[in-house]
Parts: C-alpha cells; structure tokens; sequence
C-alpha cells in the first residue's frame, strides 16, 4: 500500500472510536482540515482506485459525523452494534483489498540496457481454425521487447486493454475492474530506438487462457541483458489480444467447450486412475502413453509450436525494414515459454530447424516429444509440484538427448511464480504461488534462462550446474546421454514441418 493509502486507513480505523469517546471537545476544524489535505494529496499523488472504496465509504461517514459533531457510535445499542459491525466489515474490506491487490513494484532489471517494446501485427495466410468464419485467416499480436536507447519517452502502462479487459472479463468481472495497473510503474519504455548493436531473439509463448504479456518481471530481465524477446499472443487463447484498429479478440470459450469435452475428460480421468494404480515405471508408462499424444493440449502445442515458426518466417524481413531492421542476430533463434507455452517451445525446439535452444518453463510436454530424442540444447524448469502431482514429464523425455539436457525445480515455488500474478495478487489459495520470495523465485529463473541462452546462443562458457550456489531454491541436473548412446537417431511425428 501506498503512504497516503495507510494514513486514511489508520485515520478510518482510529477516529470512529475517538470522536464517540464521551468527553470529546476536539476542534472539528482541525480533523477535517487533516482529512482534507491527506485525501487531495491521496489523490494527487496516489489516484484513485476502487480497492479503497471501503476506505472512502469510512472516511465519507467521519466527515458528515464531523460537521454534524456527532459521535460515530451513539444511539442505543442496537444502533451502536450496526455501527460497529459496518465499521469492522469496511475496515476488513478496507485493510484487505489494497494489500490483496496491490499497487505493486516489479523487480528492478539488473542488465546494462534499458528496455524498450512495440507491437508487430502478424496476418498469416493460415487458416484459423478457433473461428467458425470462413476465410478467416490466422493473425496475432508479437510484442516485441528490446534494448533501448532513450531519449524522452515514458514508461509503458502495465498491460494494454487486451490483457486488462480480457483479464476482468474472464473472472465476469467489469471491464475497468484493472485500470488501476496504471499506477504500477514498468521499466519498459513505449516506442523507443532500439539501442546500437546486433542482438539474439528468444520467442517466448505464454501460458493458455494466460495474460500474454504479464511476464515483465521475467521479460525485463532478460532483455536488460541485450536479448529481443518476441512475446507471442495466441489469438482465441489468451484472455484478450488488442490489435491495431482496437479490437480486442477474447477467448473463445465456444471452441473450448467443443473440443475439451467430456471425451478429453474421460481421456485424462482414466489415465490418471490408471497412472496411481501403477506399481512400475513400465506401467505409468502404459497408462499415460496415449493421453499425451491425443490429449487435446498435445493439439495445442503443435498448432502453438506452428505459431511460433510463423514468427520465425518474418524475422529476416522485419531485419530489413521494422524498428528492429539490422538489430537481429538471425542465425541466434531461441524459444521458451511457461506452462502450455513452455510445451509449445519445446515442440518448436524439435520442430524447426532454425531453433538452436530451447526452455520449457513449468510445461507439461503434451505431443510428439514423447517419441522424440532431443538432439539440441534443452532445459526443463520446474515449479515444486505437490506429491500428488502426477509426473508425467519423467516418462515424456524418456528417450533422453544426446545433446545437453538441464532439469531444474525452484524449490517451494507455485506454477504462477514464473508469472507476474505473485506480485499482483498477494494471496497464495488465489495465485498458485508457493512460499518462496516471489522476486527470488523470479531472479533464479531469470539468471538460469540468461546463461542458458548465453551459453547455447553465443557460446559464453558458463557451467550451469553453479547456478545452485547463488540460488539455494534452484535445484539442477545435467543430463547427456551423448557417451552412452552411440548409435542414436532423431524420431519425428509425422506431418510436423522441420523447416519453412
């Protein structure tokens, strides 16, 4: 909470019992005065916001008793236990709302270079298969992060109304229910040059049903470091894409209810039963082994891993002639992305040959990698899952890699620690966060991702394995079957395009 947050909270809290103390003589002028002056600089300084509507009501309320020199608290006892209970149940609300949902301070970028970001409307001659138009073609919105050179420009608002709208309009809340994010400060800067010098590209895809973009304590990082991040929103799979004309194109909720129906639930109920009952790894094996190739988020990684290659085809045009033109390294293409998107990345990893490295953060690894040996660089980032959790990953990479395979787990971390929600909704039963820090959470990914790219994009000599030694939350193995598999190959699913 703000300081002018907290003092009319503690005015609210303080002066209901004050003024109804029986010998109560206090100059009225003078509280009011203070009120006054704290609410203007309140608002001037801080902005409204509804959280502190409670807070408002309060202060409305001592006001009018004020002027009135009335106590808050009189009449007879029926009226004084009203009085109290109202006043209890606006300062829960009060107290609860702001610190719930905060203003909040995003960790501060440690890299040399100032951030940057603008938007690249992708139309494709793809068929869009979420919309029942005909002729419909598929198009999204890239948001491109990068290094900077600044000259006068103004920090960016935290999120646009895709992700702000589409966020509310998920949970059937009112549309303006987070225009409150503009009083959170981003360190990404709107529409800035890009900053001299020739930078790798990472393509991050987001979480399903996820806020595209709501990763900028994850992003900044990174791209403070001199990377182009090229953040992807899936059209119809995120809460809301804003596109150019200020169409804002929702979650199509009419084409999740028709594919992830009863038969997908049947699909996983069944194999999960099975999974539990297994008294071998032969058997958990057997039992997952179909859902993870015809699950339907095995369909969404490979249409989300076809996403991220469309992205790809236009990196050497918009190297000739976008904001970016002669600041990309195009021959250091990395991917990664959380949750449905750190499948996807994976799946775009064995893909597309254009791709030297690749994270899944926190993703379980639905589709044809199952049946895939890896041969480039991979790492698997973990969140501390629940011993009830069913580990399917383990069975996933069963055929291994012959190139350098990383699996990591951050220690009493939630599945949303690798998001911006910790920090935007303090309350674990909500936002899946574990108990760790949630900047620590975020600086041990962070710096992992750094050097793994680092290392496999530029050929930095880092020895990830140390990582754990400034991260004591960061679990990490190294994993390369290179030695003891010698006569190897590649396995590809059919009908998956290798180069474009």
């Amino acid at each position: 909470m703000s300081v002018f947050e907290i003092i009319l909270l503690i005015i609210g809290t303080i002066l209901p019992f004050y003024i109804s103390i029986k010998n109560y003589h206090l100059n009225r002028k003078t509280p009011l005065i203070l009120i006054g002056c704290v609410v203007i600089l309140h608002l001037i300084f801080e902005g409204y916001r509804w959280q502190m509507i409670p807070s408002y009501i309060i202060i409305v309320i001592l006001v009018w008793c004020l002027y009135k020199q009335k106590a808050f608290f009189r009449g007879r006892w029926f009226r004084k236990i009203f009085s109290g209970l109202t006043l209890m149940l606006l300062l829960l609300l009060g107290w609860g709302l702001p610190y719930v949902l905060p203003v909040f301070a995003l960790p501060t970028p440690t890299g040399n270079y100032a951030i940057g970001s603008q938007y690249f409307h992708l139309k494709t001659t793809e068929d869009e298969i979420i919309t029942s138009e005909s002729g419909d073609k598929r198009e999204m919105m890239i948001k491109a992060w990068y290094p900077a050179t600044l000259r006068n420009e103004k920090t960016e608002p935290y999120l646009n109304d895709g992700g702000r709208i589409g966020f509310a309009v998920k949970y059937g809340l009112p549309k303006s229910t987070f225009n409150y994010l503009d009083h959170v400060q981003t360190h990404t800067y709107s529409n800035p040059s890009v900053a001299k010098g020739e930078y790798p590209v990472l393509i991050f895809s987001p979480g399903i049903y996820s806020i595209a973009s709501g990763y900028y304590a994850l992003i900044e990082e990174i791209v403070s470091h001199g990377y182009i991040v090229l953040n992807i929103n899936h059209t119809y799979e995120s809460p809301g894409a804003l596109f150019p004309n200020g169409e804002i194109k929702y979650y199509s909720t009419a084409y999740d209810r028709k594919y992830n129906n009863q038969e997908m639930a049947d699909m996983i109920w069944a194999a999960l039963q099975n999974f539990k009952k297994a008294s071998t790894e032969q058997e958990e094996y057997a039992a997952i082994e179909d859902l993870i190739r015809n699950y339907i988020a095995a369909e969404i990684t490979i249409r989300w891993s076809n996403d991220i290659s469309l992205v790809i085809d236009e990196i050497e045009k918009w190297n000739r002639s976008s904001f970016l033109a002669n600041h990309i390294n195009t021959s250091k293409i990395g991917v990664f992305g959380h949750s449905q998107g750190g499948a996807a990345a994976g799946q775009a990893l064995i893909d597309d040959t254009r791709i030297k490295a690749g994270i899944n953060i926190d993703g379980m690894q639905w589709g044809p990698m199952i049946d895939t040996m890896l041969t480039k660089p991979f790492a698997l980032i973990s969140s501390d899952w629940d011993i009830s959790h069913p580990n399917f990953n383990k069975h996933v990479f069963h055929k291994g890699s012959i190139s350098d395979f990383y699996k990591a787990k951050i220690a009493n971390s939630g599945h949303s620690n690798f998001m911006d929600i910790p920090f935007m909704i303090r309350m674990p039963i909500i936002n899946e966060a574990g108990t760790i820090n949630a900047t620590e959470g975020i600086r041990a990914t962070t710096e992992m991702a750094l050097q793994f790219f680092d290392k496999y994009l530029s050929n930095k000599p880092f020895n990830l394995l140390e990582l754990k030694n400034g991260h004591p939350a960061l679990e990490i193995e190294l994993i390369n079957n290179s030695k003891t598999n010698k006569n190897v190959f590649h396995t590809f699913a059919p009908g998956i395009k290798h180069d474009r």
